[in-house]
Parts: structure tokens; sequence; C-alpha cells
């Protein structure tokens, strides 16, 4: 799987390939994966387990500030 697909797949914001790499745009997709996989791997915990600690619709990624969401993490791209 390319860097970015699976953040793309998660609903993450990814940086298009056609930019600079002097800007990084590999390691930001990169790091949208890592999270995508921590994502899937929380919801599927707790599907197993029956509950539902972790929502992640919870996490997210915008550059511009979101509207109040109770427990929600806020990433902002830099």
């Amino acid at each position: 799987m390319a860097i970015g697909d699976a953040a793309a797949a998660a609903g993450l914001e990814v940086v298009p390939s056609t930019q600079d790499l002097k800007q990084g745009y590999a390691r930001i997709n990169q790091k949208g994966d890592e999270l995508a996989a921590e994502m899937t791997a929380r919801a599927a915990a707790d599907t197993a387990l029956g509950t539902s600690k972790f929502d992640a619709a919870k996490i997210i990624y915008s550059a511009t500030t979101p509207t109040y969401v109770a427990g929600a993490i806020w990433l902002k791209p830099v």
C-alpha cells in the first residue's frame, strides 16, 4: 500500500505527492497512516471487548478550529 492510502481511507487529510519534497509530504502522510492504523486497531479491540470506549469520529484533523466535541482530539497540520 502506498504511503498515505491508509490515512485517506480513514478519512484523514493527505498531502499531495506533487508538493516539493522539502515540505516533507511523505513523512506527514506516513504519520497519517500510523494514526489510521491505531484508530483501526483500537476500534477492533473495542468491538472485540463489546465496548465502545474509543470513538474514531472524535479524532479531528483540520487546519481550522473545529466546533467543540466533548472528548475529541484535534490534530492541526503545520
